[in-house]
């Protein structure tokens, strides 16, 4: 897990503007909401539980944010029906500890939850909401429209404009998407309710968690 300090200079990129548009990244109009007040120049401890990218930390440098990369995904995926809630528990502590992660007010999910049992959600959506203050925002993506899905997560990244794209996925397997609505999604977040979901254009839809 690693925690990056981006500067306040308005001369270093601040995700708002720059460039001709990527015509293989997406607006996310949500993702822009969650961090509208960071925009703004207000300062935000945003967790993203993917891995360090480029593109990412550029995107938040010169804003007034401690941004931690949680590089979490791997573990996630490897909790399964074995762990009982007790051990579910014990294992996000560590994974997501308070010494680390503790004041986050923006989680980015990316579309990690399409890859997780529903049991797994739930712990880790519980973990979050012991984490997040009231009204903290857990930002994602869900397969509601897609069939099917690449083998393991994508690497997504942020652009100016907050424009999002996947990068190049190492394999070219794939899976079954689970086809979860954001209602069925919710009855498995404790603590949480969909402030806003948006279906793109490729099937998935982008949501937007609030505490």
């Amino acid at each position: 897990m690693a925690t990056v300090t981006a500067r306040r200079d308005a001369s270093v990129g601040s995700g708002v503007s720059g460039g001709s548009p990527d015509p293989e990244a997406i607006h996310a109009r949500l993702l822009e909401q969650a961090l509208q007040p960071l925009l703004e120049g207000e300062r935000r401890v945003v967790l993203d539980l993917g891995e360090p990218h480029a593109q990412t930390v550029e995107f938040f440098s010169g804003l007034r944010v401690r941004l931690i990369v949680g590089s979490a995904v791997p573990e996630l995926m490897g909790f399964g029906a074995e762990d009982d809630e007790a051990e579910l528990e014990r294992r996000l502590k560590a994974l997501l500890p308070d010494s680390q992660v503790g004041g986050v007010q923006v989680v980015l999910a990316w579309d990690v939850l399409n890859y997780l049992q529903p049991r797994v959600v739930e712990a880790l959506m519980s973990r979050l909401a012991d984490l997040l203050p009231r009204g903290g925002l857990v930002h994602g993506f869900l397969a509601y429209g897609s069939k099917v899905l690449p083998e393991t997560p994508r690497a997504l990244v942020i652009q100016p404009g907050c424009r999002v794209r996947a990068l190049p996925a190492a394999g070219t397997g794939a899976r079954k998407a689970p086809g979860c609505s954001t209602g069925e999604l919710q009855r498995l977040m404790p603590g949480f309710r969909v402030e806003r979901a948006i279906l793109l254009g490729d099937g998935m839809q982008e949501c937007l968690f609030r505490r």
